[in-house]
């Protein structure tokens, strides 16, 4: 088992590598199995190392992209706002059903004002 050291050309960074190696008898060689470590830190020579996760991040419109606190801030935000609009919304169909009562009434006033101009004819 080494440590082995790529240098990319156009970047100039330096992947590390962990390589052992095996027999394959098919080909009755010698061949290495690497295990990506991480890259080196250019100004102290030190490794880096990778998350373990292959491939590029996932990334994905709106909040995941966002750190945990922005998030939660985010979240608190929105719930104070539904809050809000919840508790204005109540208050809107208290009014309406109050004023719905007084004209239900006045139509009931109204109806038997109008019997009683009826039969009185």
């Amino acid at each position: 088992m080494s440590i082995v050291r790529y240098t990319n050309k156009k970047t100039g960074q330096i992947a590390l590598y962990e390589s052992t190696s095996y027999y394959d008898p098919e080909t009755k060689q010698s061949r290495p199995k690497r295990k990506y470590l991480g890259i080196e830190d250019p100004e102290t020579g030190e490794l880096i190392p990778s998350s373990g996760k292959r491939g590029r991040k996932k990334t994905t419109d709106g909040e995941n992209t966002l750190p945990k606190k922005k998030q939660e801030d985010n979240y608190r935000n929105k719930y104070g706002k539904l809050l809000k609009e919840c508790e204005e919304k109540d208050a809107r169909i208290k009014h309406l059903e109050h004023e719905n009562k007084r004209l239900n009434m006045c139509l009931i006033k109204l109806k038997e004002t109008l019997e009683d101009m009826i039969v009185e004819e």
